[in-house]
């Protein structure tokens, strides 16, 4: 068999273009990666992990210095990353809606300090081009995957019964307390009380997590079958949090509703799939069984007329917020004070005895003023949904790890719906 010479030189030749891409970075890609670690940083702050907790009041400010690296870099660039001038507005919006929280929280110079610095990552986020803001958010997804990657098996082998290193952690500021595996955490209020240990990963709560997760999975309409985004779904079932798998119902809906597709023929069957799912859980075991004492019985009628899930605040808050309403202070809020209400309250009455009506007037008006820029009414209907759901169990609107994905889903899941049809 003869082998032409030509031949032989095209296999041993590489072309110096290639060659070049091998072994030079080129800057975007340097200029991208620093703004991806900064906004990383500010999104697992928020949703502060166990091993952010020392820099739980400025991470903001760690954030911004590679994000203003990236910033600077950009601006040497022919293509330049932040490229949308229609950032002036959000940013204006976001400020006031900080400062107005600071005067009246009666915040301190460090507090000013902090809003400057999210100041900087906002407006990253609002000037960064969308085909580099659906990269970051794609990374964003890939980033939780991997934790979850790691941390999922952990917990498996602690369930397995593995002998697996800890200690006993506290989270003095939010009044937390844990059994820290280094790659997940067990609540130690609840480890004892409970058959099975609910899982949170590093963070602070199931339904952190499980809502973070829906909320990125959101953003990633019309491409669910990708394997971050299956880790993404399947760390989210095993949260066994009401509020997740309620917005994951409500994401699959929306998700339809947006592509095109036959709402009602769906809702029938997994209406019809869900209600066997819960007699086959109400009935297991008696009932002592993780579906049936986390999700089922939260769905409960209390004898007062109330979702049994739906205890987001205690007892004496309630009180003090039926008082509260009816007073002049509504308007701007009153301080609230852990010490005098006790631990565990949360939720969009938190927020407006803390804050006022005024907050909620201002909160919306700046989710409106950073949806001007999409044009595609569905999906504007879809994040403010979720917006109202979050705010009434949470009420972290503001914060990045439930900020970013509604905001992003506004601007790349209309095109990736386009580019799947």
């Amino acid at each position: 068999m003869t082998i032409k010479k030509s031949t032989i030189d095209k296999m041993c030749t590489i072309e110096r273009d290639k060659l070049d891409r091998l072994f030079i970075i080129e800057k975007s890609d340097i200029a991208f990666t620093l703004l991806f670690l900064g906004i990383l940083i500010a999104y697992l702050g928020s949703m502060q992990p166990w091993f952010m907790w020392k820099v739980s009041h400025y991470y903001s400010l760690i954030a911004a210095m590679p994000i203003i690296l990236g910033w600077l870099l950009s601006r040497t660039l022919k293509k330049q990353l932040f490229t949308r001038l229609d950032y002036k507005y959000p940013l204006i919006a976001y400020c006031v809606i900080a400062l107005y929280m600071a005067i009246v929280n009666q915040g301190n110079m460090n507090g000013f300090i902090v809003i400057a610095f999210n100041a900087i990552n906002f407006l990253a986020i609002f000037s960064l081009d969308i085909k580099l803001l659906s990269k970051l958010i794609k990374w964003l997804c890939i980033t939780i995957a991997i934790m979850m990657l790691l941390s999922i098996p952990c917990y498996i082998m602690y369930l397995m019964g593995f002998s697996l290193p800890y200690k006993s952690v506290e989270n003095e500021d939010l009044m937390y307390s844990f059994y820290n595996y280094y790659f997940f955490l067990l609540d130690n209020r609840f480890t004892a009380e409970t058959i099975l240990p609910r899982f949170h990963s590093v963070f602070l709560e199931p339904g952190h997590l499980g809502s973070a997760c829906v909320f990125l999975l959101l953003t990633q309409i019309s491409q669910w079958k990708k394997w971050y985004n299956i880790v993404l779904f399947i760390t989210t079932l095993m949260t066994f949090s009401l509020a997740a798998y309620l917005l994951l119902v409500v994401m699959y809906f929306i998700a339809l509703w947006l592509r095109g597709k036959n709402v009602w023929i769906h809702l029938v069957v997994i209406g019809t799939m869900l209600t066997i799912g819960a007699i086959f859980a109400y009935n297991y075991n008696k009932g002592n069984n993780l579906v049936n004492m986390f999700i089922l019985e939260r769905l409960e009628i209390d004898k007062d007329g109330k979702f049994v899930g739906d205890n987001r605040v205690t007892d004496e808050f309630d009180n003090e917020f039926e008082s509260f309403i009816s007073s002049n202070d509504i308007i701007f809020g009153r301080k609230y004070e852990n010490a005098k209400f006790g631990w565990g309250n949360s939720g969009y009455r938190v927020f407006i005895y803390d804050f006022g009506l005024m907050f909620v007037i201002l909160l919306l008006i700046f989710y409106l003023i950073c949806s001007m820029g999409c044009m595609n009414i569905k999906v504007k209907l879809a994040m403010f949904a979720f917006g109202i759901v979050t705010f009434w169990a949470r009420s972290t609107l503001l914060d990045y790890f439930d900020f970013l994905p509604l905001y992003a889903m506004m601007y790349i899941v209309p095109i990736a719906i386009q580019k799947n049809e």
